[in-house]
């Protein structure tokens, strides 16, 4: 089954979906941050990543270009509780398969999942 990183500096978000996708069979890994996100992705690649747009010390958006500077290829989702036309616009422009809103509507992820999960299939 696919790995996911879920990356976020709310424990209760990280919680909340690593438990959500490991139900549904996805092995699930967890970073509070950008930079502990980076060091878990250089170990090992996951099919895809779940980040927040707004964590201390790196955003969302500027992860997801160190990421794809790195040619990560897999799939993203975004979380915000904002809706900055300019974040937004730049993680769809990056190739994020969506942009949720917070709260988080969990049935709505899992589709998300299963869509990215499809499109960076190995």
């Amino acid at each position: 089954m696919a790995t996911i990183l879920v990356v976020d500096d709310e424990p209760e978000v990280r919680n909340m979906l690593s438990q959500f996708l490991t139900k549904r069979g996805y092995q699930v890994r967890v970073a509070p941050d950008g930079q502990t996100a980076l060091a878990m992705v250089a170990e090992e690649m996951p099919r895809f990543i779940i980040l927040d747009m707004y964590m201390p010390g790196m955003n969302g958006l500027e992860l997801l270009r160190a990421l794809r500077a790195k040619n990560y290829a897999g799939g993203i989702l975004g979380l915000t509780g904002s809706r900055e036309e300019n974040l937004l616009q730049g993680l769809l422009d990056l190739g994020a398969v969506d942009v949720m809103g917070k709260p988080i509507d969990l049935e709505k992820v899992e589709l998300a999942v299963q869509l990215g999960c499809l499109l960076t299939e190995p």
